[in-house]
Order: C-alpha cells, then sequence, then structure tokens
C-alpha cells in the first residue's frame, strides 16, 4: 500500500545479541570460560526465578579466571551482520537516529562494533571490566528498572522517542519483550518472534538486515504504510 500522508519522525532502535551480531557473544562468552556452568543460572533467568541482573552476576562467578588477551580472542571470533552497514549507512542517510540496547555487556559489544567501524554508534548497555582475572560489573540503567531486566529496554524507548515519533525495534530474544510493548513497529526473529505469534502480536520477520532496511526505506520513502498502524 502507498501512503499519501507524510511519515512521522521515525527513530530506530536495535538489540545487539544475536540481531547485530550472528550468535548471542555474551551468552557463549559465559559458557565457554565456565565449561558449561553458566546453563544454570540461565536457566534460572529463563524460568524467571532471578532477573538479568541477578542472572549475569551468578554466570560470571561461574566463570574460571581469564586474561585479557584469552577475553579478546574469544569475543574477536564473532561476527557482524553483513547487511548491517547498509543499515546503518540508509539510518544516516535519511537522519533517523538508532539507539541499540543491550542486557548484555558493553565490554564485548564495543569492541566488535569499533573492530566493524561502527564507533560512532550509541549504545545503552550494562558495564563489565575485566580485573584481576574476573568480570566486574556496574548497572548505569538498573535504577529504572522493571525488575526483570539489568537494562530495561522499554525505559529507553519511553525516554528516547517523543509522542510524535514512530519507533521501530529489531530483536530476537527475551530481553527485548519490554521493548515490544512500546514499540510502534516491530522486527522480530526466533525467540522473539515466536513470543509474538503466540501472543498475536504484529511484527516482521527478519533473517538479516537487508530485508529490514528495504522496509525501513519503504516506509520513510512513504512508498509503504508503517505496518500495524501508529500505537501512539
Amino acid at each position: 500500500m502507498t501512503n499519501s500522508k507524510p511519515v512521522k519522525k521515525i527513530i530506530l532502535f536495535s538489540d545487539f545479541d544475536g540481531t547485530i551480531s550472528i550468535g548471542d557473544v555474551g551468552n557463549r562468552l559465559f559458557d565457554y570460560f565456565s565449561d558449561g556452568r553458566s546453563a544454570v543460572p540461565v536457566e534460572r533467568w529463563r524460568s524467571d526465578l532471578i532477573d538479568s541482573r541477578q542472572c549475569l552476576i551468578e554466570e560470571a562467578e561461574t566463570m574460571r579466571d581469564i586474561t585479557e588477551a584469552e577475553l579478546n580472542r574469544f569475543i574477536d571470533q564473532f561476527e557482524i551482520d553483513p547487511a548491517f552497514s547498509d543499515f546503518v549507512a540508509m539510518a544516516e542517510s535519511y537522519q533517523l537516529p538508532l539507539y541499540l540496547l543491550s542486557d548484555g555487556l558493553d565490554l564485548y559489544i564495543n569492541r566488535l562494533l569499533n573492530q566493524n567501524g561502527f564507533d560512532n554508534l550509541t549504545v545503552f548497555a550494562n558495564r563489565a571490566k575485566l580485573s584481576n582475572g574476573r568480570l566486574e560489573f556496574s548497572w548505569p540503567y538498573f535504577k529504572n528498572s522493571c525488575g526483570r531486566c539489568a537494562n530495561c529496554k522499554k525505559y529507553h524507548l519511553q525516554t528516547l522517542c517523543p509522542d510524535d515519533a514512530v519507533s521501530i525495534y529489531i530483536g530476537d530474544g527475551k530481553s527485548d519483550l519490554c521493548a515490544i510493548g512500546e514499540a510502534d513497529v516491530i522486527f522480530a526473529c526466533d525467540y522473539l518472534a515466536d513470543y509474538c505469534k503466540e501472543n498475536k502480536i504484529e511484527f516482521l520477520p527478519f533473517d538479516n538486515f537487508s530485508t529490514i532496511t528495504d522496509t525501513v526505506r519503504d516506509i520513510v520513502s512513504g512508498l509503504t504504510t508503517i505496518p500495524g498502524g501508529d500505537k501512539r
């Protein structure tokens, strides 16, 4: 369908692990350096027995001591979706704000973004550093938490997207559930897509950022209506 009305300001939000990155970096990091022991707190988190902050703390406790070189070698094996570059270029060409929201750790997110030329992107994530072989955390956004997330993405959508704008959210997992209740347009895959189907939440499926780029470009250009209409 074509849209003859001017499109409202669009603001883009995206998850990182398993969405921008190929594979869940955080989950695999803890799993690798704990020899699988981190699966116990992860399952407790998936069952809603603990929040994500407690999960990260307990995952870190299962890890052996590691060096910075070991940590960096592990992070460096991960790749970014090759189509993400065109998505970022499209956002810049239309002057669309783009925010990356993660309930994971800035330690690996920033490293991977910097290595791939995306060091100018705005990231909201939990903070971590390696000290004496162990991960130490800080939680800059936990005071705004919903009680389930260490870094609740709903809060960022509420504060970064004004009422007269359209929010587009991209994600794949459980940490995205708070965000989709606030977003106007949802792109989902994997767990998040299954959740949307089960709960009759309208979403657009995606395999990589190529499809997302084309759809957002069509929305901005007025070639298609905003899927699902405007929730605001």
